[in-house]
């Protein structure tokens, strides 16, 4: 019984002395709470000696890219600026408030420093909003953390869009102090910090630092710099550019007399402009300046238009009237091609006479001899076609002509705007701006 009662009082002894050892620690904070700000004049910046200026020393740690707005040059981020100076009023002796060596005091009562955006996208902002308890170390040095969302206004350029890599700035400096009285200096490397997704368009390539003066007043400059993500554009816009292409050309090897030729052309060309006007969201609507890529996708649409225009031009010609005489010209660029060939052109009248230096021609429901002074002007015809065949060529074999030439005409232009695609992507790829 009496080691029970022995155990039962050890006990109660314990809790005695933690309960006086809280409530002389809670006593001794709340006694320190009260001296530091007893005196204590908020309005009045630190300093013991005004004649030098007090040093607020900072850096800026970014959460998180919110947008890069290339219609209204605005960068947005998550962030917060770390501050750190000496209040020498705030100091006190550890072992006369039971070892404490930091206290938290609400920011409102202590002085700190309004940090003031002077490069905003909106409006001026002044930090402070949203912000940390101030820590106070018993040596008088102040630790304040003060973020909010940062919008400044940046110099986009999308000209390598999607390769480009674009600069902002977030400048600031204290707000109604000059540099003889506050100055700002960037002591520690600035942070960035991604959750762990982080950006789905963006990746954050450096942040450097520099200070500099706006009349009397300090200004600290933090540059950061984004590049693009690519691949999506890669694989969303230009490859499925790309196949529109080959199906395009693939119109001129429909037959001439099929009634679906236009239509398929047509269709085509309507893909393409769907197609862009689906892409143009994803495009920066901006013309300060354009993006190559958007030239790129206008000329593919104008070169879409011609080989439509083409297709109907030579539906056309494929159903011309056999009645029609074939100009001169026409015949000297089949007898041309055929000799290009290697196939010798051997064209005869429809009745299987002979067309040699002299030939027949209809006008006007009457046949006419051309001999003479006709000669003269028939004289490059007539050599390329002083060789007997079965048969003149019909409107059917001249639009099949046209057809492989502007198949070959058509598909030179489209490697060429193929190669330049290829040579800007190897060009960013190599000079290391992708």
């Amino acid at each position: 019984m009496g080691q029970m009662m022995t155990g039962q009082g050890v006990f109660a002894l314990v809790v005695i002395v933690n309960c006086h050892i809280f409530v002389s620690s809670h006593n001794s904070a709340e006694r320190l709470y009260n001296d530091l700000l007893l005196n204590y004049t908020k309005g009045v910046r630190p300093g013991t000696d005004y004649n030098h200026s007090l040093n607020v020393e900072l850096f800026l740690t970014v959460s998180t890219l919110l947008e890069i707005n290339a219609v209204d040059k605005i960068m947005s981020v998550n962030g917060f600026f770390n501050m750190l100076w000496r209040d020498e009023r705030l100091q006190w002796n550890k072992t006369e408030y039971d070892g404490h060596s930091s206290i938290l005091i609400d920011p409102s009562l202590l002085w700190t420093p309004r940090i003031l955006l002077i490069n905003p996208a909106r409006r001026f902002q002044v930090f402070g909003t949203y912000s940390s308890e101030v820590r106070v170390q018993f040596d008088g040095y102040v630790f304040w953390v003060a973020g909010d969302m940062i919008e400044t206004n940046c110099n986009i350029n999308i000209r390598n869009y999607p390769f480009d890599i674009q600069t902002c700035d977030i400048s600031i400096t204290p707000f109604g102090y000059t540099e003889n009285e506050v100055n700002l200096s960037v002591s520690f490397s600035t942070q960035f910090t991604e959750f762990p997704l982080g950006n789905g368009e963006w990746d954050h390539v450096q942040t450097t630092t520099t200070d500099w003066s706006l009349s009397v007043y300090n200004v600290s400059n933090f540059t950061l710099q984004y590049k693009r993500k690519h691949h999506f554009v890669l694989t969303n816009i230009i490859e499925p550019v790309l196949i529109l292409n080959v199906i395009s050309l693939a119109v001129f090897r429909i037959p001439p007399n099929c009634g679906e030729r236009i239509s398929f052309a047509i269709t085509v060309f309507l893909s393409y402009i769907v197609f862009l006007t689906i892409i143009t969201d994803n495009i920066p609507k901006t013309s300060s300046p354009m993006s190559l890529l958007s030239l790129y996708l206008i000329a593919k649409v104008s070169v879409s238009a011609c080989i439509t225009v083409s297709t109907v031009f030579i539906v056309q010609v494929s159903h011309k009237s056999p009645r029609t005489p074939i100009p001169e010209r026409i015949l000297y660029l089949l007898a041309k091609s055929n000799k290009m060939q290697n196939a010798e052109p051997k064209w005869a009248d429809n009745d299987g006479n002979k067309l040699d230096n002299t030939r027949t021609r209809t006008k006007s429901g009457r046949a006419e001899l051309i001999t003479g002074e006709d000669e003269g002007r028939g004289s490059s015809l007539s050599t390329h076609c002083s060789h007997i065949g079965s048969k003149q060529p019909t409107w059917e074999e001249v639009a099949i002509y046209f057809d492989r030439v502007l198949f070959f005409f058509f598909l030179s232009v489209m490697l060429l705007f193929t190669v330049l695609l290829f040579t800007f992507i190897c060009t960013n790829l190599r000079t290391g701006d992708i």
